[in-house]
């Protein structure tokens, strides 16, 4: 089995191997939607005289750059977080070992996030537009990542912080505001992306038979999901009214069956906070596409055998035997775990749609039952 590595940035320095000695374990939490935090805990010693040892403050400042990466074997280090070190918790004990000092990382929206104001309105600018030009406001940002929007309306005006203002123009334009770390250390990317429409080319899940790599997997479903959404605007020009009505069926599903009979998809308004422009087509339709996602999918990687790190949106397809569950999902959180000795990954993920059962994949049961055996060696570097 290809060995496992992983690596930490202080600033523009490479951890030391006697820094990396110390790690006990690294959490990274990847969310859509939110802000990604990694928790890089490291055992702490005290000398004869009483000095804690280690002190992770001895190389990190508040709001240094830490960044995080892992090579699951194939050579390639990937990103898992990029960003400013917010916080440092200590967990302290007058026993050996037993004293702990946790690094607390977020990504690097967390600079988008840290002042509230209000702005003049934007006007007569495109959302995406707007979008750029706050993105690159900010010099951790080096590239962006932006789908355009179609409409232009009159004024815009932000209040808050950047980020909460770019997360209201994603909401009205069925799109996601976001920052991902970069190929390089302090060049994050700057997102303004709908949910995708195609597959990230990523290995299956598998949960049984022949190359298995899911453990613990559970569907849940939402019972008040797969709605048909319904907005209504008044017309400033004329007194009439504009009227929109859409659901996840009609913007094209995931997979073949919707997850609601047509007769029985309930239906609901736009909420009136979220129905402020002169046209509702685009609100409506992100309301309708996030209440679509019906099923959710949690379940635990096999430490070992899955060939690629998973990050939020992105499709991956999961085969669960010849059941409706089978298909295509959007990942919605990772959580990564690095240990000196193991790497594991902990997903969520959802769909709109569930797989006829004759269309199914079909995975056959391995005879007597599975074995399960896994050996991972991890370097550091």
């Amino acid at each position: 089995m290809a060995e496992t590595r992983f690596r930490i940035w202080f600033g523009d320095n490479p951890a030391t191997e006697d820094e990396l000695r110390g790690v006990v374990e690294i959490e990274v939490t990847q969310e859509m939607d939110a802000i990604w935090e990694a928790r890089l805990e490291m055992v702490l010693c005290l000398d004869e005289k009483g000095t804690w040892l280690h002190w992770p403050g001895d190389t990190a400042t508040p709001f240094s750059r830490v960044r995080v990466e892992i090579d699951i074997g194939d050579g390639r280090f990937a990103p898992l977080i990029d960003g400013p070190l917010v916080s440092i918790d200590a967990s302290l004990d007058s026993l050996p070992g037993r004293s702990i000092a946790t690094m607390v990382v977020r990504d690097d929206s967390a600079f988008l996030n840290r002042d509230e104001d209000t702005e003049q309105p934007f006007e007569h600018r495109r959302d995406s537009e707007i979008a750029e030009e706050l993105f690159g406001r900010f010099s951790e940002i080096r590239d962006t990542r932006i789908e355009g929007t179609d409409a232009t309306p009159e004024t815009t005006t932000r209040r808050g912080t950047v980020l909460q203002f770019l997360r209201q123009l994603a909401i009205a334009n069925d799109r996601h505001a976001y920052v991902l770390p970069g190929d390089t250390a302090g060049a994050s990317i700057g997102c303004f992306l709908p949910d995708p429409t195609g597959a990230a080319g990523l290995p299956p899940l598998r949960l049984i038979g022949d190359g298995r790599n899911l453990s613990n997997a559970r569907v849940g479903e939402d019972p008040d999901g797969a709605e048909r959404t319904r907005a209504q605007v008044l017309r400033v020009d004329d007194q009439g009214t504009t009227t929109f009505e859409t659901s996840a069926a009609d913007l094209g599903l995931m997979r073949d069956l919707p997850a609601r009979p047509v007769d029985l998809t309930p239906r609901r308004l736009l909420h009136p906070g979220d129905n402020v422009r002169p046209d509702p087509t685009a609100a409506a339709s992100g309301r309708a596409r996030r209440a679509g996602y019906v099923y959710k999918l949690t379940s635990d990687v096999i430490p070992g055998c899955y060939p690629a790190v998973l990050v939020p949106y992105q499709k991956v397809r999961v085969d669960a035997g010849s059941t409706p569950y089978s298909g295509d999902y959007l990942v919605t959180k990772v959580v990564h775990r690095i240990t000196p000795s193991l790497y594991a990954q902990q997903i969520e993920a959802k769909t709109d749609s569930v797989t006829s059962m004759s269309g199914a994949q079909v995975a056959e049961a391995l005879a007597g039952g599975l074995q399960l055996s896994v050996s991972v060696s991890v370097g550091i570097f």
